[in-house]
């Protein structure tokens, strides 16, 4: 089985049933991008800081992994020069939706983001990527490339899982969660999880990752859900 074409199918189901992360920027949500008030959220309700975005205004962006008609429009009403890729072609649409009733000049692109081979060498002043990398087994062919084809002085946002959202499972029995797996993880190890491809990475695999292909870090913030054991966090890696 190609993991990518099951991935892509779990990504185009999710979009049909029309869950949250799929859902394009409301009118208000666009109007305050077009007015120097863009917000774009992680997490429960944290927003990426407006520093680590700087100016948008004619900046090349990526939004890598990131389609579903939300943060690429509104990185465009900010005035940056966008292009989206992701694997699924329904979440593809919702970018395609919102740039024609917009009228966005948003590229989309339908790819893997472990190869980014289509983009020449420091084409972008930023990459952003929204949760997604438990979608691939190995995070380093993503950040090499993302390294590749990022300016000298440009960004790279990312937004992951914790490991402790791997880490522990709810135990009915004591009503409470439990350390019960090791890291990495690998949804394709457990009976229970079906198709669905999903992989817990370690924070030396995004850390340390990022560090040993060049990036320098920056920034990084939390931000805790509902759930105890799904804790998001974010980073900002700069080439230099």
């Amino acid at each position: 089985m190609d993991i990518y074409d099951q991935v892509a199918r779990n990504m185009d189901r999710l979009a049909e049933n029309d869950v949250n992360w799929s859902r394009p920027a409301t009118a208000e949500q666009l109007q305050r991008a077009r007015y120097g008030k863009l917000e774009l959220l992680f997490g429960k309700d944290d927003v990426i800081p407006a520093e680590w975005l700087g100016e948008l205004r004619g900046k090349k962006a990526l939004c890598l992994a990131g389609a579903g008609g939300l943060q690429a429009a509104l990185l465009a009403c900010a005035g940056a020069e966008v292009t989206v890729l992701d694997l699924s072609e329904r979440m593809l649409d919702r970018d395609r939706e919102i740039a024609a009733r917009e009228r966005l000049d948003i590229r989309i692109e339908h790819g893997n983001m472990c190869d980014l081979s289509r983009f020449e060498d420091g084409r972008f002043d930023l990459v952003l990527n929204p949760p997604s990398l438990f979608y691939v087994p190995d995070v380093m062919p993503v950040f090499r490339e993302v390294y590749r084809v990022l300016k000298k002085g440009g960004s790279f946002i990312m937004t992951a899982m914790a490991p402790i959202a791997y880490v522990c499972d709810f135990d009915e029995a004591s009503g409470s969660y439990k350390a019960v797996n090791r890291m990495p993880y690998r949804s394709t190890d457990h009976a229970d999880q079906g198709d669905w491809v999903e992989y817990g990475h370690t924070m030396e695999s995004y850390i340390g990752g990022q560090l040993q292909c060049g990036f320098v870090l920056t920034g990084y913030k939390e931000s805790q859900m509902e759930d105890i054991t799904e804790l998001y966090f974010i980073t900002k890696g700069e080439k230099r």
